[in-house]
């Protein structure tokens, strides 16, 4: 319990909330902006729309957001260098943990926030699709386990490099990858790249008939083999990175 509120009062004035609920309120301009004008389809397949969209914007946000959230979590023992008078007051896997704990607690309130969207934009633009639970649970269970695993994969970056600009430019990297793997959904490239998974974790799917410039959402299976597997290395990620902070000289 010290220890948690003393990781309190080192992120009490690091501004991680305001990150991500501004990073919240520009996705939800954003949507409001891009279905104000889709009466037809928003009224027939609006949740289909949201659900498709949503994993889209969280692929441009959110690598590099999480990239600034773990830079200002961890940032801190590296400025004032204390982290070998920390060491010699509690084990060191707890200054790993404790982070990794508060990184994602942000993270799994600014996932049900963002979930809550769906149904509040389906109520503002009178959506008359049933809103299908199915598909928004996995929206939420998806965007937080990838959001996750990236969180595993930024924190060793910003707690073994001194410099954050590393970490950050991560981050913002891997936001180019993830839109980039959009742009090919014939090839494995999704499957590769971690950023990517926000568009594999999905089960909604679009058709677009060019003669009639129509757009048609459906259903697709949820890929349970790739994120069982995506998980399996979000583990081993996890793993790698609290050994090689293990290992840091103090």
């Amino acid at each position: 319990m010290n220890i948690i509120l003393t990781e309190l009062k080192k992120i009490r004035h690091r501004h991680i909330g305001l990150l991500y609920g501004a990073t919240l309120f520009l996705i939800f301009i954003w949507m409001m902006w891009a279905m104000r004008d889709m009466d037809d389809v928003i009224t027939q397949q609006g949740y289909y729309y949201m659900l498709l969209s949503l994993p889209l914007m969280n692929g441009i946000f959110l690598p590099t957001i999480l990239a600034c959230v773990e830079s200002r979590l961890c940032d801190i023992e590296i400025k004032g260098n204390t982290y070998k008078l920390l060491c010699t007051m509690q084990p060191r896997h707890s200054i790993y943990h404790i982070k990794l704990l508060f990184g994602i607690l942000y993270l799994l309130f600014f996932s049900l926030a963002e979930t809550a969207m769906i149904p509040l934009l389906g109520k503002l633009f009178q959506v008359e699709q049933e809103m299908p639970a199915d598909s928004v649970f996995i929206f939420l269970f998806s965007t937080f386990t990838v959001s996750t695993v990236l969180i595993l994969i930024q924190q060793p970056l910003s707690l073994l490099w001194e410099n954050q600009l590393f970490p950050l430019f991560f981050g913002v990297g891997g936001t180019f990858a993830g839109i980039f793997s959009w742009f090919f959904p014939q090839l494995p490239i999704r499957y590769m790249l971690p950023w990517g998974y926000y568009c594999v974790g999905t089960d909604i799917n679009m058709y677009y008939e060019e003669a009639t410039r129509t757009i048609t959402y459906y259903t697709i299976p949820f890929p349970k083999e790739f994120f069982t597997g995506f998980i399996i290395f979000g583990i081993l990620v996890y793993i790698i990175g609290k050994n090689r902070f293990m290992k840091k000289e103090v």
